[in-house]
């Protein structure tokens, strides 16, 4: 067992490590006229007629045009909307949206809709905003994604209801009765790949990736279930050929089997890796989880990071040079909670800097850019991969301290747009609620 660290001082340097690191340089500076959202500024809001629903596909209605420009998919008041960057304008597509994920193409969209704690999955054409059923799910999903084809998805399902999953616990609630599934679009076939959760599928469309159920207790839980002991398990599309890069069993960082469990994969943009999230636990009052990379091929580990609490989301930029993570710190030492436990920060790929953690300074690869933002909630890249749209906390500012509490924990946020390396400059469009997935597609 690696040997602690217990003076005041390092307890002080864990728990600045552990938050989402700031570069050493300034920060840019931002003009006084920084907009923010006004009644005169916000959208309009175009009122439809009863959406229409289609028993299959040629049933469909005769589809809209899509604004030019791209537009932002978000959940406001519980139905999914899109947002015109070109026209300021919000169309709603479906209500009782709990989750969504935009097809490849960005033409159809999988939404995850809820009804009396029972979730049913749907496609929307995005244009004409068409629904078809898919089948008929009566148990939670959660991270639906779509193969890079088009023709199925991947979800979990679970006979648990847990709505958030941001901390550990809800998480391995959710994780430890739930299957990963894979739909085939065409022939709406269910097939059921393994006890699990967190799936996505490789960029080549050949290999899914998920992590296995929880399968121990462990003493540092509340929760006397299986809350540790897991695998990130890669297969190929026909469920064979499984195999188990990253297993965590307990160990301390730099150990093989190091953290309580794994969670969250993504895969890089060439498929030849996968950046994935540890929880280590409670180190000095601290829940310390580290980010890393591994090779898909040949097992190989980088470290990339730490933060604390769990993450709510980690996702490639476009050019595949930079990552960003959303993470939600349930037990900052200040007390505070809401908003003011989130943040999110963009990683290069490239050079390397130290981290300290009680088991001593560690080299990690990668840099952050710009700085952290305090309260960052959720993030979409924009297509470009030159900045991201932000969900900050109502009526947020540049010049608010992120060491203030805020308070407003419960309200619906304001979308921003965030420049790589700056402040966010621009206000977009408020009232996206609570937990609610952003996607920017062209």
């Amino acid at each position: 067992m690696l040997r602690y660290m217990t003076s005041i001082c390092v307890i002080a340097l864990l728990c600045v490590s552990c938050a989402a690191p700031t570069a050493s340089t300034p920060s840019p500076t931002v003009a006084a006229d920084t907009p923010t959202l006004t009644s005169d500024s916000m959208p309009t809001i175009v009122v439809p007629t009863d959406t229409a629903v289609a028993e299959s596909p040629s049933a469909s209605p005769v589809p809209a045009t899509i604004p030019e420009g791209g537009e932002l998919l978000f959940i406001q008041n519980g139905s999914l909307v899109a947002y015109s960057l070109r026209q300021n304008s919000i169309r709603p597509i479906v209500s009782d949206a709990v989750d969504f994920a935009p097809s490849p193409d960005g033409m159809t969209i999988a939404v995850i809709r809820r009804n009396q704690d029972v979730d049913t999955l749907w496609l929307v054409d995005r244009a004409s905003v068409a629904l078809t059923q898919l089948g008929d799910q009566t148990r939670t999903i959660a991270d639906v994604s779509w193969t890079p084809d088009g023709n199925g998805l991947v979800y979990a399902s679970s006979e648990t209801l847990v709505p958030q999953r941001t901390t550990w616990l809800e998480w391995a609630r959710f994780c430890r009765s739930a299957t990963v599934m894979y739909f085939t679009v065409a022939d709406k076939k269910e097939i059921a790949f393994g006890a699990g959760c967190d799936p996505v599928v490789a960029p080549d469309g050949r290999r899914l990736a998920y992590v296995t159920r929880p399968s121990r207790s462990d003493a540092s839980a509340a929760d006397p279930d299986n809350t540790a002991g897991n695998m990130l398990h890669l297969v190929n599309m026909q469920g064979e050929n499984g195999w188990n890069p990253v297993t965590a069993n307990g160990g301390e960082p730099g150990e093989a089997t190091q953290g309580l469990v794994v969670y969250r994969p993504r895969w890089s943009q060439d498929g030849k890796s996968l950046i994935y999230h540890v929880f280590i636990g409670m180190r000095v009052e601290v829940d310390i989880n580290l980010i890393m990379r591994v090779d898909a091929y040949d097992g190989t580990q980088t470290l990339l990071g730490d933060f604390a609490g769990w993450a709510r989301q980690t996702t490639l930029a476009p050019r595949g040079d930079m990552y960003a993570i959303t993470t939600q710190n349930t037990g900052d030492a200040r007390g505070f909670t809401g908003w003011d436990v989130w943040s999110t920060a963009v990683y290069t790929l490239d050079s390397t800097r130290e981290i300290f953690l009680p088991e001593g300074s560690f080299n990690a690869t990668g840099t952050v850019v710009g700085e952290s933002l305090a309260r960052a909630q959720r993030f979409a890249w924009q297509p470009d991969g030159q900045g991201l749209a932000v969900v900050l906390p109502p009526e947020w500012s540049p010049g608010i301290p992120p060491n203030e509490e805020y308070g407003r924990t419960n309200d619906p946020g304001d979308i921003w747009l965030w420049p790589l390396g700056q402040q966010p400059a621009q206000a977009l469009v408020r009232g996206i609620d609570q937990q609610s997935a952003l996607v920017w597609v062209p």
